[in-house]
């Protein structure tokens, strides 16, 4: 009796150490401006701000909006690195390839862009379809001017359900809200950065 209950334990050891799946944090956002798309004509120097980030978006693992008031961490899938730098280096590269010269140096800027990631999830409710969610908030700070906020709110559907999926599906929400962008500072923001 002794020898089954060593052996069984064991198995039910065993059991519990192998049907976890491998962690899978080797996702990055990727997203670049067509460059077929039109070049704004907005001058500069602009420095871009370091984006804050509302919790519980800064976790590297996918967040699923479960239910209205439900958010779950993923802890096998996500991103390689903290989500909010990803989107700080597209935002960067994005706003540098519309040919807006941008500055490190936030005193030699004409204009500041700062804000906050308000949003960076896969929506699972039941009266939605399953989509990538990504909301930035930003605040345009020109001198002389008040400042003016920006929401750009990006949705793509993940198809299919996987890691890779909500991956492209995020870089087509990250490609949705930043095209929103560039089109309000084109719109907005020419009269006060040129």
């Amino acid at each position: 009796m002794r020898y089954f209950l060593i052996i069984l334990t064991g198995l039910l050891l065993a059991a519990c150490t192998t049907n976890r799946p491998a962690a899978e944090f080797n996702y990055l956002l990727t997203t670049e401006r067509p460059a077929n798309a039109a070049r704004a004509a907005i001058a500069g120097p602009v420095y871009v701000a370091p984006l804050g980030v509302d919790e519980p978006y800064g976790q590297r693992g996918f967040i699923y909006r479960e239910a209205d008031q439900r958010f779950a961490v993923d802890p096998y899938r996500g991103y390689l690195a903290p989500p909010a730098r990803l989107i700080d280096n597209r935002l960067g590269e994005w706003l540098s390839a519309t040919g807006i010269p941008l500055t490190q140096d936030r005193n030699a800027a004409r204009s500041i862009i700062d804000g906050r990631i308000g949003a960076l999830y896969v929506d699972l409710r039941a009266h939605t379809a399953n989509e990538a969610v990504l909301e930035l908030r930003l605040t345009v700070r020109t001198a002389g001017q008040a400042p003016r906020q920006i929401i750009a709110r990006g949705r793509a559907p993940v198809t299919p359900m996987s890691g890779d999926g909500i991956a492209a599906a995020m870089n087509s929400a990250l490609a949705d809200a930043l095209s929103q962008l560039e089109a309000a500072l084109a719109k907005e923001s020419q009269p006060a950065l040129r």
